[in-house]
């Protein structure tokens, strides 16, 4: 997904990107366009903006994803299950990803890229394989090296079976980086590159300043990104639904729900077969300063926690300095974190829990009380992480580069 279009998918290269600029570094990121963009530049208007663009910030290349009838197939609702699965072990082993729309739409402009930008190391984000044939086959045709950062967990978004072919594949990447520890120990069952823990930072739109306070005329809960499991998501919001019950009709009409995430679809269901007594408004993703906007006017941030990933939205949402609440769990890792930067972190396990943590944010925001007052995110910035990568790429970039 292409940074333009301010979603919390291209944050992570977006905003490491821009640091790495800002410690002098010559950046193009190379992207997939968003639907509906104008038609691709030409590589003879390509070259020119490379060689007139001013390096102090990244330059970003936007590509058409070019249509694949196997795609449509594989990616077709009304294509059943055991198609699809066969199309996607297929896609997989035969060109690296189900992306491969995206593929082709960047391959005309690797000439370009590396005979204008002469890139020194090619960093290949996983959000989806395709990324990673797309950063290997570019870093080929520049000749310089390339390096993989895994931001989701490969174990679970590569079927059963295909995880040993596929790091095969891309074994000639230099370095691996990671944004968890935990995504980190999963990657190397099969990558045996040298890895590297770099922590996403926040967005600075979602930092609150130590005097922010929520708004005062609504205790907005706010539920924010993927639900992941039904049976979790009925729970918590049934446990919202009985929290305001409880509280009678003054409860009900002080508190506002809002949900903001890709499973808005599911969320309006549950939401509607709850009996939530309070108002509910159910969005798609927002970009990051209407949620930034949405999560400061909170009384309380939540999310529904899915255990096979690491949730950075949870350092996001702390540093809103705002009660956040977890549901039905956390890793270690996540809960370390939280005490690392004095976060405002409650992980509730069952029902009672919840109605408790909803119960002391209620509190603070009645008694118009801050929490995490000692917040420092400091240790944990996007300029952090850019120093962790300018050592792992002086590291992996050849004397010739």
């Amino acid at each position: 997904m292409s940074p333009s279009l301010g979603h919390v998918y291209g944050l992570r290269v977006a905003s490491l990107a821009r640091a790495m600029a800002a410690r002098g570094h010559s950046v193009l990121m190379l992207a997939p366009a968003p639907r509906g963009a104008a038609a691709d530049e030409t590589e003879v208007a390509l070259a020119e903006r490379i060689r007139s663009h001013a390096w102090c910030e990244p330059l970003l290349v936007e590509r058409a994803l070019q249509p694949k009838a196997l795609l449509s197939l594989q990616r077709s609702a009304s294509t059943p299950g055991v198609v699809r699965r066969a199309l996607t072990a297929g896609l997989i082993l035969t060109q690296g990803g189900v992306q491969g729309d995206w593929v082709a739409g960047a391959r005309p402009v690797y000439d370009t890229i590396a005979g204008e930008f002469r890139p020194g190391i090619v960093w290949a984000n996983f959000g989806n394989l395709s990324n990673l044939v797309v950063g290997q086959q570019l870093a080929a045709r520049a000749r310089a090296p390339w390096a993989i950062d895994f931001k989701d967990n490969f174990a679970n978004y590569v079927p059963a079976g295909l995880h040993k072919p596929l790091a095969r594949r891309f074994r000639n990447a230099v370095a691996v980086t990671t944004n968890a520890v935990l995504h980190g120990d999963a990657a190397g069952r099969w990558f045996r590159q040298p890895r590297t823990v770099i922590y996403s930072g926040v967005a600075p739109d979602m930092v609150a300043s130590h005097t922010s306070l929520p708004r005062a005329d609504r205790f907005l809960v706010t539920l924010v990104g993927s639900a992941y499991d039904t049976g979790n998501l009925q729970r918590f919001v049934g446990a919202l639904a009985g929290w305001v019950a409880r509280g009678g009709e003054s409860r009900a009409r002080e508190t506002l729900f809002r949900y903001a995430g890709a499973q808005h679809a599911d969320v309006t269901d549950v939401v509607e077969r709850s009996g939530l007594a309070c108002e509910a408004t159910v969005t798609p993703n927002i970009p990051h300063g209407e949620l930034a906007d949405l999560c400061h006017d909170a009384g309380a941030n939540c999310y529904t926690w899915a255990a096979f990933g690491f949730h950075h939205k949870a350092l996001e949402l702390m540093a809103c300095r705002r009660p956040v609440i977890v549901f039905p769990g956390e890793h270690p890792e996540t809960i370390d974190l939280a005490k690392r930067v004095a976060g405002d972190l409650d992980v509730c396990r069952n029902e009672e829990q919840l109605a408790s943590a909803f119960d002391r944010a209620y509190a603070l925001w009645r008694e118009r009380r801050p929490a995490a007052p000692d917040l420092d995110i400091s240790g944990v910035s996007w300029d952090a992480g850019a120093a962790q990568l300018e050592n792992i790429f002086a590291r992996a970039v050849s004397p010739a580069h």
